[in-house]
């Protein structure tokens, strides 16, 4: 795979490929911190330092379709490109729009190698990648199985992945609260040099187990 020449902090900071994405956080920031006025928390009750900065892939369970501008508010001080699923490219609108915000177009059921090349540009670009690994939103209270997505985007690109949990607000006038995992190296809870599917699998069941351990979080808060 070709490597792409290493960008400059100018070039990370002024990103033209981005320029719909930043109008719609910047004209969008003040109104959804009004809406849903976040609430973050932390496993170990502050927030580690550098915990947002660098390479990292940010993942969370999926509560509605608003979960990707939650994820924006949670960090706010860097570019997303969310993996979204080709259904929504099927209209000229849905085309044009999530290619605009620079979404990456994924077949759940067939990953091509395009889909690993614009992750990785993505990363390389100095920006980080968001992914449901669900692969839907949430049918009930539980959270569903974790696709294994993440875990290879991960391997490939060499980097930590953010779990997030979204707590899912019973009314619009509650604050939105989320709590976020400390960066997991994936690298190093796989043994081989090549990691099989068995041995992806395995890591993406720990996460699934992760995620469903942050929500427990969230709960103990709202009981006290």
């Amino acid at each position: 795979m070709k490597k792409n020449k290493k960008r400059n902090i100018f070039q990370k900071i002024f990103d033209l490929k981005y320029i719909l994405f930043d109008f719609m956080k910047i004209t969008g920031i003040i109104p959804t911190l009004i809406y849903f006025r976040l609430k973050c928390y932390y496993v170990n009750k502050r927030k580690p330092k550098d915990l947002f900065n660098g390479p990292f892939i940010i993942i969370s369970n999926h509560t509605s379709y608003l979960d990707p501008v939650i994820l924006l508010n949670t960090v706010w001080n860097r570019r997303i490109s969310f993996v979204a699923t080709q259904e929504l490219y099927a209209s000229k609108f849905g085309n044009f729009f999530f290619n605009s915000i620079r979404c990456i177009k994924i077949n759940k059921d067939n990953v091509s190698m395009q889909t690993f090349k614009e992750v990785k540009n993505v990363i390389e670009r100095g920006h980080i990648v968001g992914l449901f690994p669900e692969g839907h939103i949430e049918t009930g209270e539980n959270i569903d199985t974790f696709k294994s997505g993440a875990v290879m985007f991960a391997v490939l690109c060499n980097v930590p992945i953010v779990q997030v949990y979204i707590h899912e607000r019973s009314s619009f006038w509650q604050r939105q609260k989320v709590v976020v995992s400390n960066k997991i190296n994936v690298n190093e809870l796989i043994k081989s040099k090549i990691p099989s599917m068995e041995e992806i699998g395995n890591v993406t069941k720990i996460l699934e187990k992760q995620e469903n351990e942050l929500k427990e979080i969230i709960l103990s808060k709202n009981n006290k």
